[in-house]
């Protein structure tokens, strides 16, 4: 096992790449700074045997507690398991974490998530996207970005793929939550991937700032698919596709007009028609000034459960197939 300590200018310039090529079968760990003042731990886990490379990401957003746990737990993984190279992420918005932030990064104020491909003369979040793509993310063959619910979030376990790239699609229906969703994945990292030709999926379950361990398991068992189906793992993995058939689906947001104490008439995985009224935002004084309607009928995938909402935020996805 070794580490290697890469400052600024050291993390630049095609650093991670040469390093993936040369890094002997085992365990290599990385600790870069990719701009001033913002530490992203790698790990990489080389088998005896060559094979694709997939990068796993989590703590894009720094709140979102199973998928980072999920990560943690990957890092257990033998080498002699491996087929190729696998590239972990544990932790990669580290002053996020930290301050225990909720969707944004403290360094700018943006959501990383949302500014992908980046713009290395950008903002903090835009820096650290671009250097992702051109340094991480260009020529691998496959990321796993992983997600849950943020402290203010509630959802039913999903994969996110970008429509219209069936290797995305392959590598969504491969980890076997019970849905994936096709998006445009405007800014997000799975697009920034794509973007260098690199499918890529979000893999989302848990939520709400807790601890869960079945969500915390769903994750774990999906990655062990996903890589077993890449031929990334060999088959000593003993997680095993579910019964039931995974169900593709399309997600229509509900966004709040009105700031205010959100109430929710319905929970997540809820079935609801369409034109009916998912809650009611009130002000202080507990008078009703907003009535957010689905625009369609379908499930609710995912839903703000504090009680707290901003005007403009998206406070439920409706998915449909």
């Amino acid at each position: 096992m070794t580490l290697q300590i890469l400052n600024q200018a050291q993390s630049n310039a095609g650093a991670i790449r040469r390093i993936l090529n040369e890094a002997l079968p085992g365990l290599t760990k990385i600790e870069c700074e990719p701009i001033d003042g913002h530490v992203l731990p790698i790990v990489i886990i080389k088998g005896l045997s060559a094979g694709p490379t997939v990068c796993i990401s989590a703590g894009v957003h720094g709140s979102e507690y199973c998928a980072i746990e999920a990560a943690q737990r990957l890092l257990t993984i033998s080498p002699t398991a491996v087929v190729g190279t696998l590239v972990i992420l544990p932790l990669v918005n580290g002053g996020a974490f930290k301050n225990r932030s909720v969707y944004l990064n403290p360094a700018d104020g943006k959501n990383l998530n949302r500014v992908f491909p980046g713009n290395a003369q950008g903002t903090a979040s835009e820096k650290i996207a671009a250097w992702l793509v051109e340094e991480v993310l260009r020529g691998i063959d496959a990321l796993v970005d992983l997600h849950c619910g943020d402290l203010s979030e509630s959802l039913t376990p999903f994969t996110i793929f970008c429509d219209g790239d069936d290797r995305s699609k392959s590598l969504a229906l491969s980890f076997g939550l019970p849905y994936a969703i096709a998006s445009q994945a405007t800014g997000m990292m799975i697009a920034g991937a794509l973007s260098v030709g690199v499918p890529a999926i979000i893999a989302e379950a848990g939520g709400a700032g807790k601890y869960d361990e079945t969500a915390i398991r769903a994750l774990v068992d999906g990655l062990h698919r996903l890589l077993k189906a890449t031929g990334s793992l060999d088959g000593r993995s003993s997680s095993q596709m579910p019964d039931r058939p995974v169900q593709v689906l399309c997600c229509e947001s509900v966004v709040a007009k009105e700031s205010g104490l959100w109430y929710p008439s319905y929970s997540v995985g809820d079935a609801v028609e369409a034109k009916i009224k998912l809650g009611t935002v009130r002000n202080p004084y507990g008078e009703e000034i907003g009535a957010p309607i689905s625009p369609v009928g379908g499930k609710i995938m995912f839903q703000i459960s504090s009680l707290a909402v901003n005007g403009g935020e998206t406070i439920a996805w409706i998915g449909t197939q």
